[in-house]
């Protein structure tokens, strides 16, 4: 996902056969790299791979994400088969997928051993596997058009393909790691992120030698043609979690008490090439009811004791199944859910499952701090480490083995201090359970509260996609833009 922006590896190959470095540039200091290679296999299919590395500090702890992938297609541009190796955490997790006659995709998700196969039905898109895409592209320029749009494949982000608009703007002179070179520039956009652009300039060949994002404000990446030995130099990563941070415009006293809350949401006005904030940034449940004054202010009641909505439907399938997240098949958590709930935990009452789970995951994950990244629910409950997101899948998880229905929200908290700052609201995620007709919230990082009223939540996921970090993409456009006005408290 990091590399959405760039132009596709094949749309700048001369030949079938090559090997580009880049450096990754985040909020001005160098913070990874990224590597595309292809070759031509024995059997004629060309097989491409990318690797993308970049590390990020999170107040002292430092994280590195990794993100490898890899995509064969025939020699005549038609998909085969594609990878993508996440590490995120202490375990990686592989995902495959396999391109059927049909259109339809297997995907098979493993990690320490465990494995789920998924059949995803054909994509509703006419898609271009890389090598048709860069033929297409060819073939528009040829004709003088100056905006091309097309579907096609991003490995990292899985098996289902993702929409590019190029827009081309012309030529231009730029500075590439102390280099005046000339270049042609595009605007560029994705499905991924609407709304937000970013700017690339490549060569004559369409081998980008700079691309620029602002992901949200302060933060921009840029991704610069290099060599290796510079691409991999030694990092030191810039600072994220405390600058997401928003300070509201009073104290909330006692807050893991609070019950009832009133908030107003002020979002500043989308920059040129930022992503623009939908209503669906902000989440409706029977708890939290959401009403948009206009498109740049909501105002929120976060009710704990609110009746379910009229008309809630019971949540679907995919909210109960295993998923490369939150398996619950795996046999740890099984042997963990065991010792939270005994033998039979249907006996159970749905509410009294749900809140023995909350209170054992609370225990369970003995080591509370920054360092993991996006663990699954199977590498939490091995390693029992982890911040809110790992409790928010473990719980996730263990409630789905447990016959409740859950899925998992991603937000904001306040709390009194955190780091070095006080009486602030920082980027969150717990667990929500489906009980008696509505989704009923579960954070598991409070051990002496269920939940309370100082909690917004913005997006929910069933995980159903195996890849948590689309999920929170969407949270993207509220960053650094979001503004909190506690109006009641109580």
């Amino acid at each position: 996902m990091f590399l959405m922006c760039l132009i596709p590896a094949s749309l700048h190959a001369e030949d079938k056969n090559y090997d580009h470095w880049f450096s990754l540039i985040l909020a001005g200091q160098p913070a990874g790299y990224a590597h595309e290679s292809a070759e031509v296999l024995n059997n004629g299919n060309l097989l491409s791979q990318t690797q993308t590395q970049i590390s990020i500090a999170r107040g002292a702890m430092n994280m590195t994400i990794r993100i490898d992938s890899t995509f064969e297609q025939t020699a005549d541009g038609q998909p085969l088969s594609g990878s993508s190796t996440q590490n995120l955490g202490a375990m990686k997790m592989v995902q495959k997928f396999k391109y059927n006659a049909d259109g339809s995709i297997e995907l098979t998700s493993i990690q320490n051993g465990q494995s789920i196969t998924q059949q995803i039905p054909k994509p509703q898109q006419d898609w271009l596997t890389p090598m048709q895409a860069q033929k297409f592209v060819e073939a528009q320029l040829a004709k003088g058009i100056k905006e091309i749009s097309f579907w096609t494949i991003d490995p990292s982000s899985g098996p289902n393909p993702i929409q590019i608009t190029m827009k081309h703007l012309g030529e231009q002179t730029i500075e590439v790691m102390g280099r005046v070179v000339p270049a042609i520039a595009w605007e560029l956009s994705t499905s991924v992120m609407p709304g937000m652009i970013s700017k690339a300039w490549t060569d004559e060949k369409m081998l980008p030698v700079k691309t620029s994002m602002t992901p949200f404000p302060g933060f921009e990446l840029e991704v610069l043609l290099s060599d290796k030995q510079l691409a991999t130099q030694q990092v030191n990563p810039p600072e994220l979690l405390v600058s997401t941070m928003v300070h509201p415009n009073r104290r909330i006293p006692d807050p893991r008490k609070l019950k009832y809350a009133e908030y107003e949401l002020i979002i500043t006005p989308a920059a040129d090439g930022q992503a623009q904030v939908s209503q669906e940034s902000l989440l409706q449940t029977a708890n939290q009811k959401v009403t948009w004054v206009n498109k740049n202010k909501a105002k929120v009641i976060v009710d704990l004791n609110a009746d379910p909505l009229p008309n809630a439907k019971l949540p679907g399938e995919s909210y109960l199944r295993a998923t490369p997240v939150l398996n619950h098949e795996d046999k740890e958590i099984q042997k963990a859910l065991e010792r939270a709930l005994g033998k039979n935990p249907q006996r159970l009452p749905v509410m009294q499952r749900t809140l023995r789970l909350r209170e054992f995951v609370s225990r369970e994950i003995a080591n509370k701090d920054l360092s993991v990244g996006f663990a699954t629910a199977s590498e939490v409950i091995r390693t029992k480490q982890g911040d809110c997101s790992e409790h928010g899948v473990l719980l996730a998880a263990m409630l789905r083995g447990a016959g409740v229905p859950s899925r998992v929200v991603s937000g904001m908290i306040y709390v009194d201090q955190f780091l070095d700052q006080q009486n602030i609201f920082g980027y969150h995620m717990w667990a929500q359970a489906w009980i008696d007709g509505k989704w009923v919230d579960m954070d598991a990082t409070t051990p002496n509260t269920v939940f309370d009223a100082a909690h917004i939540a913005m997006v929910a996921s069933d995980t159903d996609d195996g890849n948590t970090m689309n999920d929170l993409v969407k949270l993207a456009p509220l960053i650094g833009r979001l503004k909190i006005n506690v109006i009641s408290a109580r």
